[in-house]
């Protein structure tokens, strides 16, 4: 992490940019933080793809910051300690601060993933009553969603409800396997390896989170879709239905509008080499769902980009 706040780092880029102008040189790659995710999930995962792709074809440097999540990454954010941050959709539509916070496209989608061990016989969220439940690592888009779901099935207001804590995936991953939690929460792309090397293991269930879903677009409408985890995934027969939640790459609107078109450029043209390896069902960086921000508007840098783009 540089010791340059935010604006320091943007008007030194100006200033080096006006030098690189005088002098008829090209002007060094540009460097932006990005708060990705944790080890392990997808966030960090593609923040490391999307770092090297735009080094290599679009001049600019990202580093890819190892974090808890789109609540923490919405934090570092807001207070200048990275310039760009991934984030799931609903997290961001909580967070938003005006309207400063800004898009620079809707990278893919996450899967809402609710796993139990196949032993157990849990086979729906309201055999979760009473149950202990990791909802995810505390700085996680992944444990906000989980709460909104539980308290959309009235599992909160029962006089037996989950016992709830917040584990960091690959110790969530670790203490389900070994029998101290009965259920974890995790917001991915699918499959997720850590997953499915549990798999391999500990035969495991993935629980059907959709009946919540009506009461939750009721509260929170545009925030979630119905989709599919595929047959196949995680050894099961059959494919489970769950909710969606996009997932945004998120700036400020003072971020530099040469910087925006960049990365626009890089989303569109190296969309292959973003799609991290072994993703299935993953709606990723195709023109229709890059634009689909809602209900975080684009930079109108990005947005300029978009529209010279695809008309």
């Amino acid at each position: 992490m540089t010791g340059l706040t935010r604006r320091g780092f943007l008007w030194a880029g100006m200033a080096a940019g006006a030098v690189g102008l005088a002098g008829c040189s090209p002007a060094p790659p540009r460097a932006l933080t990005l708060g990705c995710g944790e080890p392990g999930g997808s966030y960090l995962e593609f923040g490391q793809l999307l770092s090297a792709v735009a080094r290599e074809t679009g001049g600019v440097e990202i580093t890819a910051l190892a974090t808890e999540g789109s609540v923490e990454n919405l934090a570092l954010l807001d207070a200048g300690s990275v310039e760009l941050a991934l984030s799931l959709a609903d997290s961001a539509a909580a967070a938003t601060p005006g309207d400063d916070l800004v898009a620079i496209g809707r990278v893919y989608q996450n899967y809402l993933q609710c796993i139990v061990r196949a032993a157990d016989g849990l086979t729906s969220l309201a055999d979760l009553s009473g149950r202990v439940v990791s909802l995810g690592a505390a700085g996680s888009g992944a444990a906000a969603t989980a709460r909104r779901l539980l308290d959309a099935g009235d599992l909160t207001s029962t006089s037996t409800p989950p016992v709830t804590i917040e584990r960091p995936f690959r110790d969530a991953v670790v203490d389900l396997e070994q029998g101290r939690i009965d259920a974890l929460f995790w917001s991915g792309g699918v499959p997720t390896p850590q997953i499915a090397d549990l798999a391999d293991r500990t035969p495991i269930r993935v629980l059907d989170t959709t009946p919540v879903l009506p009461k939750l677009l009721r509260r929170y409408p545009d925030a979630y879709v119905a989709t599919t985890i595929p047959a196949g995934v995680y050894g099961a027969d059959t494919s489970v239905p769950t909710i969606g939640v996009a997932n945004l790459l998120l700036t400020h609107r003072d971020l530099d509008d040469d910087l925006a078109r960049r990365l626009v450029d890089v989303l569109i043209d190296d969309a292959a080499r973003l799609v991290p390896p072994g993703s299935l069902g993953v709606q990723y960086l195709t023109p229709a769902s890059l634009i689909d921000t809602l209900p975080v508007p684009l930079h109108p840098a990005a947005e300029r980009r978009y529209r010279e783009r695809y008309g």
